[in-house]
């Protein structure tokens, strides 16, 4: 089975919509560190959505999907320290990550805000609900493996930071990690150009590559399982990460899961390989209250 193409004009006209539409940059200080955001629509009246981002990857990974929601909401999608256009810090947990959310959040001035979260964003955006169950009525995640076993031993041997002498050179090397097997074309290219900064080495990627080990040895499970927040859970069908035995676990973990949805032909990155069915399946369970 192929996907379909993805270089369909009625596509290509739906993204153009949603990266038209300006994005307020603002930003707060957290704990001694600049954590920035994007933001789109202004009427107080609308609920708050936030959009959370996933490893080494940042807000503009969600600039094709959030803009689609503003006819209902007020919506953010944040950096996190150490990724996007955030400051670095000496080290970084997901339990800091889950408070930058939250700061986020109140800086934006929304109350009861809804998260959606992807992949490694999703444990920090449970942390966030643990952290503030009375501000955060409702969490999606999607395509996340958050119960997995905890690490052990030691952390990963990281690899040296990449520099290239020029933008285009870097952009060659963009690659998804997993790597699916049908990203828009488009929508890469739009996420690969803004992965990028130019330092007096060269050109590299946003991301602190030095982040690893401190997260590699957080203990997780039992400081987000059993939470009283509504939970939705979107994945793909063709998921790298997440299979029967991931669902499982997530189910036991998180008592107050809905049923969860499954996203046809996509893998781990969804909203790169199938936006409008994200979209889709987002829209339908916040249009059902928990």
């Amino acid at each position: 089975m192929t996907a379909p193409d993805p270089g369909q004009p009625a596509l290509a006209d739906w993204l153009a919509s949603a990266w038209a539409q300006t994005a307020r940059v603002a930003e707060v200080d957290v704990e001694g560190a600049t954590v920035r955001y994007r933001a789109w629509g202004d009427n107080p009246a609308k609920p708050g959505l936030v959009f959370v981002h996933g490893f080494r990857a940042h807000a503009r990974w969600w600039d094709h999907i959030a803009p689609h929601f503003t006819d209902r909401y007020r919506v953010i999608a944040l950096d996190f320290t150490g990724m996007g256009d955030s400051d670095r810090r000496p080290a970084y947990a997901r339990r800091q990550f889950g408070r930058e959310i939250l700061a986020c959040a109140e800086d934006a001035r929304f109350d009861h805000p809804t998260l959606i979260a992807h992949s490694f964003g999703s444990a920090a955006a449970l942390y966030a609900c643990a952290l503030a169950p009375d501000r955060i009525p409702r969490a999606i995640i999607v395509d996340a493996n958050i119960f997995r076993d905890e690490f052990e031993g030691e952390p990963p041997r990281l690899t040296p930071e990449r520099f290239y002498a020029t933008r285009d050179a870097a952009l060659s090397r963009y690659r998804l990690t997993p790597p699916g097997a049908w990203p828009d074309r488009q929508v890469l290219a739009y996420i690969g150009e803004h992965s990028l900064r130019e330092t007096p080495k060269g050109w590299t990627w946003k991301f602190d590559n030095d982040a690893l080990p401190s997260l590699h040895g957080e203990k997780l499970r039992n400081d987000i399982r059993n939470l009283t927040t509504p939970i939705d859970f979107v994945y793909g069908d063709r998921s790298e990460l997440v299979g029967p035995a991931e669902v499982a676990a997530l189910l036991a973990n998180t008592p107050t899961c809905g049923v969860p949805v499954v996203i046809p032909l996509a893998h781990h990155h969804v909203m790169i390989e199938q936006p409008v069915a994200l979209v889709a399946a987002l829209r339908a369970l916040l249009a059902n209250p928990r």
